[in-house]
């Protein structure tokens, strides 16, 4: 045994694996990728916020920074299905239940932000995402998935029809059910803004209960390690109960 085990074994506190390197790898491309949604969505949005040196044939600053766009949500996409995958996976104990708006997730969600705001009841000790977390992060994904259909339905206006054509359907049927390409338009610059409140609210609770209940979400990020006090983890209550969970 290491010194640094021999540590972590003997103190009051355990180190607890949570989260795999792929997952924490997931997480951490999903967040580049949206904060450079957001950048050039903005741009798109507004050319006036970056202008090119030159004349408009030497610089093509709005076709790069569609390609930027297109690129990074290419990746969103495929950072997403590989986490829902996962979640199925033994690597991340099918998770997936964790995400979902069960009425067992909701009632515990509803108690934990009731402790939060007035600091009434037990603070429950979850070794994964608490139910709170859990539903934010389905929230979210729905956003991520309603700008992902709605800017590639924007994206259609310029696709080959060659190659693209089997899924041009799909386009037709957006611009029907928002009675237009200009709402379609509309509603995709309109979310990101509710994309991006989600997340400061959800890095604004990171920091929080980081702070005031040492929960050490930020560290299981990134390292993939929380950090229990012995007593929680003897009165912790979820289906992993009763096993032997932390690192020694």
């Amino acid at each position: 045994m290491t010194e640094k085990e021999t540590v972590v074994a003997e103190s009051d506190y355990h180190l607890v694996y949570v989260r795999t390197p792929f997952v924490c790898l997931l997480h951490w491309v999903l967040v580049a990728s949206v904060v450079t949604l957001a950048l050039t969505g903005l741009y798109i949005g507004d050319p006036s916020l970056l202008a090119g040196k030159g004349e408009a044939w030497q610089t093509f600053v709005m076709a790069k920074v569609r390609f930027i766009h297109f690129f990074a949500a290419i990746t969103l996409c495929i950072a997403m299905l590989l986490r829902l995958y996962h979640s199925f996976s033994p690597t991340t104990r099918h998770d997936i239940m964790e995400f979902m708006p069960t009425m067992a997730n909701i009632t515990a969600a509803l108690k934990l932000m009731k402790f939060y705001i007035t600091g009434e009841g037990d603070h429950a000790q979850y070794r994964y995402l608490n139910p709170l977390g859990g539903l934010s992060v389905f929230v979210m994904a729905c956003t991520f998935v309603f700008e992902i259909a709605t800017g590639f339905t924007l994206y259609s206006q310029q696709a080959n029809p060659v190659f693209w054509g089997w899924m041009l359907w799909f386009p037709h049927t957006m611009e029907w059910l928002f009675r237009g390409m200009n709402n379609v338009r509309l509603l995709h610059h309109l979310v990101m803004y509710v994309l991006m409140a989600q997340v400061v609210i959800h890095i604004y609770m990171k920091i929080y209960v980081d702070i005031m209940y040492r929960e050490s979400d930020i560290a299981s990020i990134i390292a993939g390690y929380k950090v229990f006090h012995k007593d929680d983890i003897v009165r912790h209550t979820d289906r992993f109960a009763g096993r032997t969970w932390y690192h020694t």
